[in-house]
Formats: structure tokens, sequence, C-alpha cells
């Protein structure tokens, strides 16, 4: 009995005992804090605190807790950087500088006055303590990326901002402790920036070009694809300490070196972010619980008054940082909070500059307590401010819509015959559909009639079991399908009807003209059927590359290819792609057209880094291609099928002549040859009530004035960074009382239009607001509905003004258009003018229902 009791005595020593209960508190704690709407992380956290030595004492933090502690701290900011959007991050690195110098000099300045003259610190010390403000952890970015924000403008800045803090912080205290050594002389300073200036060139050149050969070389192997970026990580992170820095700024490098390599979409990323979440991030969340002891807070006057300080001076510098940012850089009131939340936790560069400074005696325990109080208010407040205001900014990021465009689903097939070449095409696929997409991707397996079925039946599906395995690594759900078929081709294309597919992804050997077979067939007997008997978009792929070594995108664009009916679906895929891969994009097409093709190009979201190339003649472009493409290049060439304007003898003679870059990765992509503007996104839906869309309606609008409120409505379909620009422009030309183009007012309701060259099919927006807008037209008469359309300058005006119409007629049947304001949600407010779109004899509120009192007819209405 006492031999069965010894294994309970706390804290538990049996490694089996004490990995079961870290388990169990992996599992319960997430569950239990979920009922009570709280994150996930305070959980953790709790469970840390309950657990650990200053509660129960079931746990002791020992060395291994320390060591799984410091890896759970490693790989967030390891993930961190390779979540960023390098793109976005190059093209905002001016927000990340504004907040990094905010969120270190405001919390460094108050800190250091706290320091001063309420704890009555020595200056020097005073400032250490500020540095302690000054550093975070960005401890609730999981949150983020568990709510689609992570790649957000401010989250962004918030995470470069992180790296420039804390590294200022972490320098801080290496200057004052050399003061204290009293060796602050010139020998100091040129080892502290010499080293760290070796370390980060060494970085940023040696780790890409070493993952990059190791992916090349070794492929697909899932395990060691995985032992490799924990190595690199942790080297990093080791060489960042020799180098004078903190191990958390070697994570982060690393992450940025590796991020091109690793794509979101990615079964390595699957695998890093899964490992990570399951278990490292944990280990740290429940360490950095076993170090708060609630007992000091009870210790005396002067631990309640250090404690205070520190948790006031921490909280109100970071919130004060993150208000100006909001104020220089124009973001929102949810993105400033969530900047404030993401920066508030104080948990890895605290411990270290505290740790550190009361080994040394500048520090006291009263300042120890205090900043294990201040970690745990902080790491309790930064989860709670991120998820509330984080839930809101992914709110408006749905209502807002993504592209600007509307995407009809994507169903992508992926015909398979040669298993050695089947994970190339699935990675592909897997980069270039949307993230996060329900619908599955279909690998596909067409047997021959002739020969011995059943067997070849069994190796497909052999093949096809592979593809659903390797599916599952990067959470992309996979229907197998399998068919016998006499045609090969017609297999495919029937099997692309019956899944309803809009996308294909096939193998091709590559251009080789030493076959006579090869002259006859562009892409090979079968593909080329294909191509004959679909509609759809193709990809026809030769990858001598796995995908994600890939460092630039050459697009090729015929002349004339902008005028076909897929051709802004075909371009929103490749820049899909393109950013997936970090990677950077050059286009080349006639000199002639390159004004205007980047002008298209640059519209359609999301946003890379691009440059453009112009040639003379097919001869040139071949030319140009052999003397700019490189070894890590992928060439897609935009292609159409014969009979539609695009197609010329010289673009289908294109892929025999490209046989001196048969080495290097290409693509030919055949555009669809159905027009997705036609396509209403379900089936029942036409005319006026299919243009309605519940990103482009607004309700309860907090602006009165008409012209900012256009300006509002419209910047969900520009986005913010074209607002300043094509918003200015469009609300001009919507408010400017041209002939044709007048304003129109019909009893609380206010109709204006435009064509303008900034938008490329005809749009549709509503908005409400409860207490009225201020129109100059009608001024003390308000105006509750807002209705706008807006046309292609390159369409007629005979169509425009038809649409124009159609929303006139509708605003006359809105009888109680502040009835309609009272509305709540976006969605009940689209309903009722879909409803009245589809129907010319309904009016609002519905009679039927008894909310219209029919004595209010009014005359002109229909029938």
């Amino acid at each position: 009995m006492n031999d069965l009791l010894h294994h309970f005595e706390t804290p538990f020593t049996d490694p089996v005992l004490i990995f079961a209960v870290v388990m169990l508190m992996l599992l319960v704690a997430p569950l239990a804090v979920r009922k009570m709407r709280l994150p996930e992380i305070i959980g953790l956290l709790m469970a840390g605190v309950i657990a650990g030595p200053n509660a129960l004492g079931l746990l002791e933090r020992d060395a291994t807790f320390q060591l799984l502690g410091t890896v759970g701290l490693l790989y967030i900011m390891f993930t961190a950087g390779l979540e960023i959007d390098l793109n976005r991050f190059a093209k905002y690195r001016n927000h990340s500088l504004v907040f990094g110098v905010l969120t270190f000099l405001v919390p460094q300045t108050i800190g250091t006055l706290a320091g001063m003259y309420i704890l009555g610190l020595e200056f020097m010390v005073a400032i250490l303590l500020a540095s302690m403000f000054a550093s975070h952890t960005l401890l609730a970015y999981p949150v983020t990326s568990r709510l689609g924000v992570s790649k957000s403008n401010a989250v962004t800045a918030t995470v470069g901002g992180t790296v420039i803090t804390d590294t200022a912080a972490l320098l801080v205290l290496a200057v004052v402790m050399g003061s204290t050594r009293g060796s602050l002389d010139m020998n100091f300073w040129l080892t502290l920036v010499i080293g760290l200036g070796i370390y980060v060139a060494l970085v940023f050149w040696s780790i890409p070009r070493v993952g990059r050969w190791f992916f090349r070389k070794v492929g697909s192997e899932g395990v060691v694809e995985y032992v490799f970026v924990l190595a690199v990580v942790f080297l990093a992170a080791f060489l960042a300490e020799l180098a004078g820095v903190e191990a958390i700024i070697g994570a982060f490098m690393a992450g940025l070196a590796l991020n091109r390599l690793i794509p979101e979409s990615s079964t390595l990323m699957n695998r890093i972010e899964f490992v990570g979440n399951a278990l490292f991030i944990p280990f740290f969340l429940i360490s950095v619980g076993m170090l708060v002891d609630v007992r000091v807070l009870f210790s005396g006057a002067d631990a309640l008054i250090v404690a205070a300080t520190m948790v006031g001076a921490a909280l109100f510098s970071k919130w004060l940082a993150a208000l100006l940012t909001q104020k220089l850089l124009g973001y929102s009131r949810d993105e400033a909070m969530v900047i404030f939340g993401l920066s508030a936790a104080q948990a890895a560069a605290t411990l270290a500059v505290v740790l550190v400074a009361f080994d040394v005696g500048l520090f006291d325990e009263a300042v120890l307590n205090g900043t294990i109080v201040m970690i745990a208010v902080t790491c309790f407040v930064s989860p709670m401010v991120t998820e509330r205001f984080g839930r809101k900014m992914a709110l408006a990021q749905e209502e807002q819509g993504g592209s600007g465009e509307d995407e009809a689903p994507q169903r992508f097939l992926v015909p398979l015959a040669n298993a050695a070449h089947a994970q190339a095409l699935l990675d592909f696929t897997f980069l270039v559909r949307e993230h996060g997409s329900e619908e599955p991707v279909f690998p596909l397996s067409v047997v021959p009639e002739e020969g011995d079925t059943a067997q070849a039946i069994a190796s497909a599906e052999r093949m096809l079991s592979a593809a659903v395995v390797h599916g599952a690594s990067a959470e992309v759900p996979v229907v197998p399908v399998t068919r016998v078929a006499h045609n090969l081709a017609s297999g495919i294309a029937r099997a692309v009807m019956e899944r309803r597919v809009s996308d294909l992804v096939v193998g091709w050997s590559g251009p080789d003209l030493s076959s006579s077979k090869a002259r006859r067939a562009n892409f090979g007997v079968v593909t080329d059927q294909l191509l004959a008997q679909t509609e759809q978009q193709v990809f026809i792929n030769h990858l001598t590359q796995p995908i994600n070594t890939v460092k630039r995108v050459i697009v090729v664009f015929p002349p004339l290819i902008e005028y076909h009916p897929g051709y802004t679906r075909a371009l929103r895929d490749i820049k899909r792609l393109t950013n997936a891969m970090g990677a950077l994009l050059t286009g080349l097409c006639l000199k002639d057209e390159m004004r205007r093709i980047r002008g298209r190009f640059d519209t359609i979201k999301p946003e890379i880094a691009s440059s453009f190339v112009g040639f003379n003649t097919m001869e040139d472009l071949v030319a140009t291609l052999q003397r700019r493409v490189e070894e890590h290049d992928l060439l897609i060439f935009l292609s159409a099928r014969r009979g539609t304007l695009p197609w010329s003898p010289e673009l289908e003679a294109l892929p025999g002549r490209l046989d001196a870059l048969a080495d290097y990765s290409m693509s030919f992509l055949f555009l669809s040859d159905i027009d997705e503007a036609q396509l209403p996104v379900t089936a029942e839906e036409e005319g006026l009530a299919e243009a309605f869309k519940l990103r482009r309606v607004r309700v309860a609008m907090e602006e009165p004035e008409e012209r900012e409120a256009l300006k509002t409505l419209l910047v969900g379909y520009f986005g913010e960074e074209r607002a300043e620009t094509y918003c200015e422009e469009v609300v001009d030309a919507l408010l400017r009382d041209d002939p044709g183009f007048s304003r129109e007012l019909i009893d609380g309701v206010m109709l204006v239009n435009a064509r303008s060259e900034h938008v490329h099919r005809p749009l549709v927006f509503a908005a409400t607001r409860r207490e009225g807008f201020e129109t100059q037209a009608r001024a003390g008469s308000p105006v509750y509905l807002m209705l706008v359309a807006v046309s292609p300058q390159e369409s007629s005006l005979q169509e425009h003004l038809g649409l124009f119409s159609e929303l006139g007629a509708l605003a006359t049947r809105v009888v109680d258009a502040q009835a309609l304001a009272r509305l709540e949600t976006p969605t009940e407010v689209l309903e009722e003018l879909k409803r009245l779109a589809r129907d010319p004899q309904t009016v609002f509120p519905d009679a039927r229902d008894g909310a219209l009192d029919l004595s209010l007819t009014r005359s002109d209405l229909p029938g």
C-alpha cells in the first residue's frame, strides 16, 4: 500500500504519471474555459497555476518543464515568422517600423519615470526595469491564426514590430549589464554590432540556400523534412545567443528565412502547426502558469505597490503605443485593440531580463515578485483582448469579402497516371486552391477497358489511397475517383461533368521534339483530346522541382488574352499560387499591351510583388525567356483553346518551341471558356436579385453625411489600400449631377449611379442608417436607404441605365424605408431587397404579414 501511495507523493516524480497529468491538463483545461467563453490559452495558464508549485504542488517546474517551455516559446516565435505574408510585410514594412519604435519608446519612457519616481530606483536600474515593459511575447498569436486574421496589416505590423522592440529591449539588458561590469567601452560596442550583423547576414543568406537544396534532394519525406526544420530553428536560436541576443530572436529569423520554402497550404506546414499546437506551445503556457504565486500579493504593502506599478505601467504604455499606432497608420479601433492584445503579454524577454538582473543583485525580491504578477495579469489580459477584438476584425473581413470580386467555388480534378508524379501535382493543387476551402480535391485514375482491368483497378486504388493520405496531411478534403473507360480523355471529361469540376491539374512530360508524336500533339494525345472535350480551366504541368522551392513565377501573357472570359479568374489563381509560395512574379507581355495588362493585374487580390517586361513577337518571347529564366523559376503560359479570340497558330505552336527550356518547371494554363461573371452563385438567382451580394450591404452605418457614407460603403469592394484614390474618384462620379446620372430621391430612398474604369462588372451596393443620411439635395429630409449602381466604363450606356432603371423600380416598392433601416443585420436587408427584385408585385413591408397598411400604398406601385 505504501508503495502505491509513494507514486502519488507531491510533487510527482514518476515521469509516466507527470506526462499523464500534463496530457489531462492539455485535454481538460481548454474544454473547461471554452464553456466559460474564454480563450483556450487562459485555460492552460490557469492549469499551470493550479498544478504548479505555488498552489497544489502536483508538478514541479524542473529542468524538463523549463526545456519544453523554452522549446514552446521558440516555436511560437518561429511560427510567427513562418506565417508572415512576406509580400505584405515588405509592402508595409514602414508599419512594422512605426509600431516597433513606438512600442519600445513609449513603455521605455513611462517605465523609466515610474521606476525612478514611484519605486525609487536608480537611473540605470529604472531603464532596465522599463525594458521589461518595452518587450512583449506573442502569447496570443495562435488566437489570430485561429480567427484567420494573422495576415492582416495590423497583425503583420505587430509581429514585425515585436522583433524590433524585443531586440532593442534585450540590447538594453546587454548594455546595462556591461555598464555594471565597467566594460561599456568601444570594444563592447564593436563586439555587439559586428557579431549581430554577421549573424543576421549568415541566417538570411545560408538558411534559404541550404533549405532549397535539402528540399530538392530529399523530396517529400515528411519526417525528415520536419526534423530538418527543427534542427534549423534551434541551431539559429543557439547562434543568436552566441551573437549576443536572445534565442527568441533567432527562432523568429529562422521562420522568416524558411518562410518562402514552407507554403501555408503544404503538408509540412500542417505538421509544424499540429505538433506545436498539440504539445510544445501548451507546455510553454503551462510552464508560465507555474511561475505565478498569488500569495505574492499578500506579502506586504511594498509588494502590492511594486506589482500594481509594474502592471499599470506595462498595460497603459502598451495601450498608448497601440493607440498612437492607430492614429499614425489609420487603423480601425478593433485593429488597434488587437495590436494592444498581442503586445500586452509579458513572458519571454521579461523573464530573461528579470532573472539575469536578480542574479547579479540589480533587482530585489519585490521586483521579482512584481514581475511574476505582471506576467500573470498580462498573460490573462492579452488573449482575452485579442480574442474579443480579433473576432470583430474577422467579421469585418468576412463582411467586406476577400478579393472584392465574387468567386464561384472551385473544385479541382487531378488525373493521376504515374505514382512518381502524383504528389507533385497534388502539392501544386493544394497551393492554387483557396486556402481553407471546403470543396474537395478529386484525384482521378482512369483504367482502360482492355487488358487485366481488375489488376489495373487495384493498382489505381493504391495510388489514390496514397493521395488521400497526402491530402489528410495537408488538411485538404480529398475524394478519390476511379473510372473504367475505353478512351482515357472521355473518361476524364465524364468525371468532370459528374463531379461539377471547375479546374483540372494534369501532368506533362515537357517539350520534346525528338519524336514524330510530339509534332502531332502538343501535350500528348490524351491531354489534347481532353482540352477539346472540356471548357474548364486546365493547368498542364511539367514540374522539375518541388513547388515550395520556386523563387520566381514568370507569367507569359499572349496577345488579346485579357479579352478571354476566364482571364480574371486565371490571374486570381496565379496570384494566389504565387502568394502561397512567397515568390516574386514577372509578367511578359506585348509592349503595346503592358500598361493595360498591368493596370488590370493590380486590381486583383491578393497583392504580390510583381514586375513586367515587354516583348515584340513570339520569336522575341522565346529569346527573352531563354535569357531570363533561372533554376528556381516556374514558367506559366496563359493559353486559350481553338476558336476563342486569343487563340492563334503561334500560340498553339508555342509548346513545341520550348525544347531549350525542358529542364525548367512550367505550366500551360488554358483559361476557362465559361464566363464566370454570368454564372450566378446560386442557380435560382438571376437579374437584379443576383446583383445584390452580402458583402456589398451595410447596416447601421455611423457616417451621417452622404459622401462619407458612400466612401465607407465602397471601401469593402476596393480595399483599404486603394480606397484613397479609387473610392474618391467613384464617389465624385456618383455625386456629380451629370445629365442621366443625377441623384434620385424617393421617400427615404436615395439612388446614385455612375460608370467607372475602376470596376469591371456591374455592381450594386446598399446601405441603411436608422437615424437617416444627410443629403445636399434634400436638406432636412433624411434618407434611410441608399442604393448605388456602378458599371464598368466600357459597358454601354444603355446597359447601365437598364440596371439603374431596375433599381429605381425596386426603390418605389420600399413603402417604409425607415422600417427597412431598423433591420439589424445585413442578411435581413439583403433578403428583403432580393425579394423585391425577384417579384415586381411585392412591396416592403410585406402586406401579407400584416406589416403594411394598404392605405399607404402609393399610386405609382406596379399593378
